[in-house]
C-alpha cells in the first residue's frame, strides 16, 4: 500500500433525496462538503423549508478564509457586537443588527414559513442559545476554571455582566425598531435564564428593575 495515496474525496449522493440528504448533512463534520449536500437538497425541492434552514443556520461557515480561525464565518458570531461594541465600527453594530432581522435566506424562509413570527423567534432562540453556549460559557475570560474544570455553581455570577451587556445593548440599538429591541432583549434573557437553570440572581442585578420591567 503506498504510503501517499490519494485523498478520499467525498461525493454528493446524487440518487439520494432530500431527506437523506438532510440526515447525511446534520452528521456532516466539514461544513464545505455540508454546503455541497443542503445546495443538492435545495435543487431538488427549493420550497423545502427544512433544507432553507440548515442553509440559513450554516451561514458562512463553508466558506474559506484566510485569517485562520475566523469567527465571522459562525452564524450566532453577529452578537458580538452587542457584548462588545467598543471593539468594533459603526457600520459592523449597522450591519450586524440588519443581518439579524435582514438576512435574504432568514427572509426566504419567513416566506416559506407557516407561522413567520414562530419561525422568527424559534430562529432567533437558536442564534441565541449558541452564542451564549459558544462565545459567553466557552470564554475562558468570562468564566475561569482551575486545571480545565470549570466551578458550575457560579457560572451564573461570571455571565451575569455580559449577557446584562447584550441585552441592554439590544434594548438600545438604534438599528432595530421599538418592536424588534423589545423581541430581542426579551428573547436574550429567557435564553440566559433557561441557561443558567433560573440562577438569574446576577443577571437581575446587573440589569436593575427598570430594563428587568421593560423584559416582562
Amino acid at each position: 500500500m503506498p504510503i501517499f495515496g490519494k485523498k478520499n474525496i467525498k461525493e454528493v449522493p446524487m440518487d439520494a433525496d432530500v431527506n437523506a440528504l438532510l440526515d447525511i448533512a446534520r452528521k456532516e463534520a466539514d461544513p464545505a462538503f455540508r454546503h455541497k449536500l443542503l445546495m443538492r437538497a435545495r435543487d431538488i425541492n427549493p420550497d423545502d423549508l427544512a433544507v432553507q434552514k440548515a442553509i440559513l443556520m450554516l451561514g458562512k461557515l463553508h466558506e474559506k478564509s484566510d485569517k485562520g480561525v475566523d469567527f465571522t464565518k459562525i452564524k450566532c458570531y453577529m452578537l458580538h457586537v452587542f457584548e462588545h461594541p467598543e471593539k468594533h465600527t459603526e457600520e459592523d453594530i449597522r450591519s450586524s443588527a440588519e443581518e439579524l432581522f435582514h438576512d435574504p435566506q432568514l427572509m426566504l424562509c419567513l416566506r416559506l414559513a407557516n407561522d413567520s413570527r414562530d419561525f422568527l423567534e424559534k430562529y432567533l432562540t437558536e442564534i441565541f442559545g449558541d452564542y451564549i453556549r459558544i462565545f459567553l460559557a466557552g470564554d475562558s475570560s468570562n468564566v475561569p476554571s482551575l486545571f480545565g474544570i470549570r466551578p458550575k455553581h457560579s457560572v451564573g455570577r461570571y455571565l451575569a455582566k455580559p449577557m446584562a451587556d447584550i441585552i441592554s445593548n439590544m434594548m438600545s440599538c438604534p438599528y432595530f425598531t421599538k418592536e424588534q429591541q423589545k423581541l430581542t432583549s426579551g428573547l436574550f434573557y429567557r435564553c440566559s435564564f433557561r441557561f443558567l437553570g433560573g440562577e438569574v440572581k446576577w443577571l437581575d442585578e446587573q440589569l436593575g428593575t427598570e430594563v428587568l420591567r421593560h423584559l416582562e
